[in-house]
């Protein structure tokens, strides 16, 4: 299977795959709308092969959450937006 997840990790209970993407300048189009359609669907398909790594009855009750950060490396220093639950299973 292709591609990458840039960070999993736990939130309380939520299991959370996240994207994330950095740029250098602010301009028309932010940061998060990199992550289109395909690679929103790559990181279904890819959390979706992570999560048959557990038990069958516990991947069942195991809530997953799609997150996207936004890096702005800018001169004035590094801002940082978060989008939790920026999109869904489908």
């Amino acid at each position: 299977m292709r591609g990458d997840v840039d960070l999993i990790g736990w939130e309380g209970d939520w299991l959370c795959f996240v994207e994330v993407k950095t740029r250098t300048v602010r301009d028309m189009t932010p940061a998060e709308s990199a992550v289109d359609k395909d690679k929103q669907e790559m990181l279904r398909r890819l959390a979706r092969a992570y999560l048959r790594a557990f038990p069958e009855e516990k991947r069942r009750q195991i809530p997953v959450r799609f997150d996207v950060v936004s890096v702005y490396l800018l001169e004035s220093g590094a801002e940082f937006e978060v989008f939790r639950g920026a999109f869904q299973w489908r």
